[in-house]
């Protein structure tokens, strides 16, 4: 049953239900009691009165006729034990009793009856069970009939109570049909029950989350398109210079120059792809993944550019360290730090990569205090470059989407860093901007291994 007010009817009815029939239940028992009680000391008062009589006197048994309508019988017997007065003549009645009350079976009939002494004879008076309970029945059906009443009665009034406190919860999903797709506006938790109050601020927080990455998307989709209509339009004045090619020569330059346009817009597709991807919410599953492999698989990625323009890009430091991170996503991080050094280091340079385990130093406060914090292993993987390097002054927009410097190289998207940025938030590395001694630039990401994390 997934429907909550269908759940809180079901069971309240249950409750009330079964709690009705609980007090019916007792006050029936309790009536029987008391009426089993009534009935006995009606006998006992019976039999009092009798005693109290003229018992030696014909005229005795008139007396007593006021007990036939509930069906006493009366009979005394004389100190010699024969029975001198029955109320009732019939065949079978209950003999001579001992003192007090006691039940007794005559001919599968059971029967209450008292007896006491009074002038030396015994007076018995009895009442069959059958017609002791069929009046206790009744006496106790006229107690419990209140309940039958109450019982509907409570149950209508537990379905306007759930009608009435699920009303903010429909109020809120009317609320939630009624908005726009485009409306990330956060909702008053003020209304609300308090039970709701942490499900409506889970939603704003989801909200929240929701405006950051459509702004995210529309700035994505506005900077791709205004991005791609340069490379766009230069191929379409290639390809309009190829038309008007008089001789091979001409036509050589010209689908060189179309060439080179068509890889220019083929890497800036496939740097907005692939930022797409890690800024989408399908991520890759983190597992854990050896750094020095995944280094050496970006320098084999990048080798042809390397070679086309004749940098010596090697592994200088190779220690093997396992971090958490998504497998595909790392190897974009390596590869796109190693090809934007490629791509601003000029002919004859030279690009370095290391990968190296290091202890990570406790933080000062923790230095301060007398309590031993243990060091944290880490993976440092450092990418430098003999190029131009990056003035201090602008290492933090590098990461910016679509930002290039003014002396940039042709050929780049300025998305290079944009992704290392995003993969590195996604591994939760931390980036560092430093001048490497080629020269250049020296990338220092820093990874916690795997079992461990990074104190920041």
């Amino acid at each position: 049953m997934k429907s909550l007010r269908a759940r809180l009817l079901l069971l309240l009815s249950v409750a009330v239900t079964l709690a009705a029939l609980v007090q019916a239940v007792a006050v029936f028992r309790n009536a029987m009691n008391e009426a089993d009680a009534v009935f006995d000391y009606h006998l006992q008062q019976l039999a009092l009165s009798l005693a109290s009589g003229d018992m030696g006197l014909p005229g005795f048994g008139p007396n007593v006729s006021a007990g036939n309508d509930v069906d006493y019988v009366v009979q005394v017997w004389a100190p010699d034990g024969k029975r001198i007065y029955v109320s009732r003549p019939r065949s079978e009645l209950p003999s001579q009793a001992v003192l007090g009350y006691t039940n007794v079976q005559v001919g599968g009939e059971q029967w209450r009856v008292y007896s006491m002494q009074a002038g030396g004879r015994t007076i018995q008076v009895g009442q069959s069970t059958a017609t002791r309970q069929a009046l206790a029945l009744g006496f106790a059906l006229r107690s419990i009939w209140p309940m039958a009443v109450i019982a509907p009665l409570l149950l209508l009034a537990v379905a306007w109570v759930v009608r009435r406190s699920l009303r903010p919860l429909s109020d809120l999903s009317r609320e939630l049909e009624n908005r726009a797709a485009t409306s990330f506006d956060p909702l008053d938790p003020h209304p609300v029950i308090s039970e709701m109050q942490p499900v409506v601020r889970a939603m704003n927080g989801l909200f929240s989350r929701t405006r950051q990455a459509f702004d995210t998307q529309r700035m994505f989709v506005a900077d791709a398109a205004h991005e791609l209509r340069s490379p766009l339009a230069a191929l379409k004045v290639q390809v309009q210079m190829l038309g008007r090619a008089h001789d091979d020569a001409q036509r050589g330059v010209a689908l060189a120059r179309l060439e080179s346009g068509i890889d220019r817009a083929s890497h800036l597709v496939e740097q907005l792809l692939l930022l797409a991807r890690n800024e989408s919410g399908a991520e890759e599953a983190l597992t854990a993944v050896s750094l020095l492999d995944t280094a050496r698989l970006a320098l084999s990625d990048t080798a042809e550019l390397a070679q086309t323009r004749g940098v010596d890009a090697g592994l200088e430091d190779a220690e093997d360290c396992t971090v958490l991170a998504p497998a595909s996503g790392l190897r974009i991080l390596v590869r796109n730090l190693v090809d934007n050094a490629l791509r601003y280091t000029p002919t004859g340079g030279r690009v370095d990569v290391r990968v190296r385990c290091e202890m990570q130093p406790a933080p000062p406060a923790a230095q301060a205090t007398e309590s031993a914090v243990a060091p944290r292993r880490m993976a440092v993987l450092e990418v430098d470059d003999s190029g131009p390097g990056i003035p201090p002054e602008d290492r933090d927009r590098v990461f910016d989407r679509f930002y290039r410097r003014e002396n940039a190289p042709p050929g780049g998207s300025g998305l290079g860093l944009a992704i290392v940025r995003s993969v590195a938030e996604r591994c939760d590395a931390r980036i560092e901007l430093d001048t490497s001694p080629l020269g250049g630039l020296r990338v220092r990401v820093i990874f916690a291994t795997a079992g461990h994390t990074l104190t920041r």
